[in-house]
């Protein structure tokens, strides 16, 4: 499935937030400000956030760095937790790293001002991703490093996009026109659904029981209960009940959904032989993502509820992982 949105910032001016909504905007990307010092906070970022919240529109937010060293980016990052302020998102903060000004930095450096942000970002309870243009991402970044790491945003103003590395998020020209939005805007389309529905914080017993159904069809199963049917319900309860594929409608996922739904899916558990110190890793040393999203999954159906990725709380899961009891999703 593919999603429609936007990039916005400052230069945006006062944006018509529900007439971005209806013309069919799926989310939004948010300049939350650029560089490391308090004063540079995006003038329209709390307007922004507050609009298109209000509205229902999906959020995340960018900071333009400016960073020279790894120091650097540490301290961009800890200047966007605290703009943020425990601000909920649904899409990651990007670290939008691409100025001249970095470019003889070196691969190795810029690398690792990309990783020293996201992983300060993470650590603070929010998915972090990288964007930047095709060219940078493939001359002045190690890309494959990254992605597999974190969520990727690439820009290239094409018809088609030719970036050879693993992206989710494409922005396509500078140049869009929308609604609601006065001049030019940045367009993008999502290709793999990494919303995330944070604060909603939903448990396994609020999904619908389906304990009663004894037919095979997952619409007629919810539409008994009195539940949403629409396909963007059914995509919801298959990320909720734990499923890290894309939802696409097939029969295999509807049934999967339903046996679940009915209470009927077998209890599995993670098998690791790893013995280090890393949740992270251990997750990666058996093949499973490893990414923010999906450790929070992990951790809801091991019975924590508020995963933020701290210490204790990855500790207590890799305890899990390595003693074998740590549930599958």
């Amino acid at each position: 499935m593919e999603y429609r949105g936007i990039d916005v910032s400052k230069y945006q001016g006062d944006i018509d937030f529900r007439k971005v909504k209806n013309a069919g905007i799926q989310f939004v990307i948010i300049r939350i400000g650029y560089g490391q010092y308090e004063n540079q906070k995006d003038p329209k970022f709390e307007r922004n956030y507050d609009g298109f919240k209000n509205v229902g529109i999906p959020v995340g937010v960018y900071l333009y760095s400016y960073a020279k060293s790894v120091s650097d980016a540490k301290k961009e990052a800890e200047v966007t937790l605290k703009w943020l302020n425990n601000r909920e998102l649904n899409l990651p903060v990007y670290y939008d790293i691409e100025d001249k000004s970095q470019i003889n930095l070196g691969k190795n450096t810029l690398t690792k001002m990309c990783e020293a942000f996201c992983d300060a970002i993470e650590k603070g309870g929010y998915w972090a991703g990288v964007y930047t243009n095709k060219y940078f991402f493939t001359t002045y970044l190690d890309y494959v490093k990254l992605q597999d790491k974190y969520t990727i945003w690439v820009a290239q103003y094409n018809d088609t996009n030719t970036y050879r590395g693993k992206y989710d998020m494409w922005q396509y020209t500078s140049s869009g026109k929308v609604n609601g939005i006065s001049g030019n805007v940045d367009m993008d389309i999502l290709y793999r659904d990494i919303f995330d529905d944070r604060g909603d914080d939903v448990k396994d017993n609020d999904l619908p029981d389906l304990s009663g159904y004894t037919g095979t069809s997952i619409v007629d199963a919810l539409k008994s209960v009195g539940y949403d049917s629409s396909f963007d319900s059914r995509a919801k309860l298959y990320r909720e009940a734990g499923f890290t594929g894309t939802y696409e409608g097939t029969a295999k996922q509807n049934t999967e959904l339903l046996n679940v739904l009915r209470g009927g899916r077998k209890v599995e558990y993670y098998k690791s032989d790893y013995k280090g110190l890393s949740f992270v890793d251990g997750l990666k040393s058996i093949g499973v993502d490893s990414s923010f999203v999906n450790r929070k999954r992990i951790a809801r159906a091991n019975g924590i509820d508020n995963y933020k990725g701290t210490a204790l709380q990855n500790i207590k899961l890799l305890d899990m992982l390595k003693k074998g009891t740590l549930k599958k999703v």
